[in-house]
C-alpha cells in the first residue's frame, strides 16, 4: 500500500526538516522510513514517517495531509 504524500505547505518546519513524523508529528528520534522526496518552492525535501508505529497511518490519510473522518 502506498500512503499519499501530505502537502509540505502544511507541515510544521521539524515535520520539514525530517525531525518529526510527517504525519503525525512525534518525534522521530533513530527511527523512521522515507515515505519520498518532494519539491516545494524549488526546494527538495525527503519526508520521513514512523511507521509501523505511527498512529495516523492507519487512519484515513488525504494529499494534504489533513485526518479524513
Amino acid at each position: 500500500m502506498t500512503l499519499p504524500l501530505p502537502d509540505v505547505a502544511r507541515l510544521r518546519p521539524r515535520q520539514q526538516m525530517a525531525m518529526d513524523c510527517a504525519f503525525c508529528a512525534r518525534w522521530l528520534g533513530a527511527s523512521g522510513r522515507v515515505l519520498g522526496d518532494v519539491c516545494h518552492r524549488g526546494f527538495l525535501f525527503r519526508l520521513w514517517v514512523c511507521i509501523p508505529d505511527c498512529q495516523a497511518a492507519g487512519s484515513t490519510i488525504s494529499a494534504t495531509g489533513v485526518e479524513q473522518t
